[in-house]
């Protein structure tokens, strides 16, 4: 009986919680730098660097499209007015901010979202990084 229960909650588990080690409980991607890297010019894919424009200075990541300072009062608007069929991969300093990014785009009708996992710190290649 102990056995069927264990088996039974087992299955439960596995059903509610997937398989897919990228997907996280809140619905969007987390991706590493060198896998952002590698997806940025696929099609349909928008780079959205969430940082300061202060922080954008210092480097952003190679292919990234848009600067949406997420602490902006019109950050809100610019992403309300993208296309929801494209692939968003968000990018800050930490992952902390793009985290939150992506999850009002989820909440907004976005399909297709991705956040950087540890953000900007995690980018080893210089090649990989813009110094503008």
């Amino acid at each position: 009986m102990i056995r069927n229960f264990v088996l039974s909650l087992s299955a439960v588990l596995l059903l509610t919680t997937g398989c897919n080690a990228q997907s996280t409980n809140k619905g969007f991607e987390n991706r590493t730098s060198d896998q952002v890297v590698a997806i940025e010019k696929e099609p349909n894919v928008v780079l959205i660097d969430v940082r300061t424009p202060g922080e954008v200075k210092s480097g952003y990541l190679v292919g990234t499209d848009l600067f949406f300072d997420i602490g902006s009062s019109d950050f809100r608007q610019k992403v309300l007015d993208l296309d929801r069929t494209k692939t968003y991969v968000l990018i800050c300093a930490s992952g902390a901010r793009s985290s939150s990014a992506a999850q009002f785009m989820l909440d907004n009708g976005f399909e297709k979202v991705i956040n950087m996992t540890g953000g900007m710190r995690t980018v080893r290649n210089n090649n990989h990084i813009v110094r503008p």
